[in-house]
C-alpha cells in the first residue's frame, strides 16, 4: 500500500502518536539540564518552521507538499515538548506552574490543529512565541549572562524575525497583529516574575541542624522526615536553645555564567509572609549536580517559616517551608551534598 495512502488512513491517529512520541523522545535527550546541544536541536526546529512557513506562504508545490502541514506540526510539537520541560524544572511557585500549564496546553492543542496553519495567522503567533522562549535560552548561553536585558533583546528579535520571515512568504494578508500580542503578553508576564528564570534549575533544598564542608562539598545534618519518603528532611525543625537554622541550596547554572541569587527569610505573621532578611549568595555555573550555597538564621521565633530562592530578577528558583518548633530533634541523618 503507497505511504500516501496508509498516511491518509490513519491521519486521526497522527497527532497522538507526535504528541507521545515528540515529548518521550525530548524528555530523554534533553534531560534535567540545559546544554549547547539542546539548543542546537531547539534551533533546528526553529529554523525548520520558518522555512515550511515561507513554502506553505509562497505557496510552493512539490512532490511531498501534502505532509507539509504534519511536518510543521511537528517541528511546533518539539519545541513546545522541549519548552515544557525546561520550564517545568525551572518552575518553583504558583505563576511559574501556571505558565508552564499553559505550554501544556498549547502543546496539546498543537497536535489538533495541524489544518489551521495554512492560514499563516495562527503559525505567526505560534512561530513568535516558540522564538521568544528559545532566545530566551540561547542568549543566556551566548552572552553568558541571565540578566534581563536579555529577554527584551529575545523579544525583539522574535518579533522582528517573524516580520522579515512574512514579507519573505509574499502573504502579507495574514495578520501580524496577534504575533504582536503574544509579545506583550510575554512581556507583561515577565514584568511580574511570572516566566520561570530559565536557565536556572533548582537541584536541591534544604533546612539542616548542622553544615559543614567535608571532601570538596558539604555535609548536612538534618532530621528524618519520617514516614514522607518522598521529602529529604522533616518539615518541623525542633530547634534547641539558640542553635541556627540553615538553608542549603543547589542550582544549576550553565557553564560560563556568574550570577547572585538570594535567600529570602519569611514568617508567617497574621496570615501574611513577612520578610525577616535576604541574605545574597554569589554563584558560578559548570556543574552538573548543581553549585551549592547556603545562608542561616540564629533569631528566630516558632513558627511557620519558608525560604525563598531567587533570582536577581526576584523570580522565585526554589521555595521551601517547614515548621520551627521549640524542642530536641528526633531522629538525626547526614546527607553528603
Amino acid at each position: 500500500m503507497p505511504f500516501r495512502e496508509t498516511f491518509d488512513r490513519h491521519r486521526r491517529w497522527v497527532p497522538a502518536i507526535a504528541f507521545v512520541g515528540g515529548f518521550v523522545w525530548d524528555a530523554v535527550t534533553l534531560g534535567q539540564t540545559i546544554k549547547t546541544t539542546d539548543l542546537f536541536i531547539l534551533l533546528g526546529y526553529l529554523a525548520g518552521a520558518a522555512t515550511i512557513l515561507v513554502l506553505i506562504g509562497r505557496e510552493v508545490k512539490f512532490r511531498f507538499a501534502h505532509y507539509i502541514n504534519a511536518v510543521l506540526q511537528f517541528f511546533f510539537g518539539g519545541i513546545f515538548s522541549a519548552l515544557f520541560i525546561f520550564y517545568f524544572l525551572s518552575s518553583s511557585d504558583l505563576p511559574g506552574y501556571l505558565v508552564v500549564v499553559a505550554l501544556a496546553g498549547v502543546l496539546v492543542g498543537n497536535e489538533f490543529l495541524g489544518s489551521k496553519y495554512n492560514e499563516l495567522t495562527l503559525s505567526w503567533a505560534f512561530f513568535t512565541l516558540c522564538a521568544i522562549m528559545f532566545f530566551n535560552f540561547a542568549l543566556a548561553h551566548l552572552f553568558r549572562s541571565i540578566s534581563i536585558f536579555w529577554f527584551y533583546v529575545g523579544t525583539l528579535i522574535a518579533l522582528l524575525l517573524v516580520f522579515a520571515l512574512r514579507r519573505v512568504s509574499l502573504r502579507e494578508r495574514a495578520s501580524i497583529w496577534p504575533a504582536v500580542g503574544v509579545a506583550a503578553v510575554m512581556l507583561a508576564l515577565h514584568a511580574v516574575n511570572a516566566i520561570p528564570p530559565v536557565p536556572l534549575v533548582k537541584k536541591e533544598m534544604l533546612v539542616a541542624h548542622e553544615l559543614r564542608k567535608a571532601g570538596g562539598g558539604y555535609v548536612a545534618k538534618v532530621e528524618s522526615p519520617r514516614w514522607r519518603f518522598w521529602r529529604t528532611s522533616a518539615r518541623t525543625f525542633h530547634r534547641s536553645g539558640s542553635e541556627r537554622v540553615y538553608c542549603f541550596t543547589s542550582v544549576f547554572i550553565p557553564e560560563g555564567i556568574t550570577t547572585t541569587i538570594h535567600h529570602r527569610w519569611q514568617v508567617e505573621q497574621n496570615g501574611d509572609w513577612v520578610t525577616t532578611s535576604v541574605v545574597p549568595i554569589r554563584i558560578a555555573g559548570g556543574r552538573k549536580t548543581g553549585y551549592r550555597g547556603y545562608s542561616y538564621k540564629q533569631n528566630v521565633t516558632p513558627g511557620e517559616w519558608r525560604v525563598i530562592a531567587e533570582a536577581e530578577s526576584g523570580a522565585a528558583i526554589g521555595i521551601i517551608s517547614f515548621e520551627i518548633e521549640k524542642g530536641a530533634p528526633g531522629k538525626m541523618k547526614e546527607l553528603k551534598m
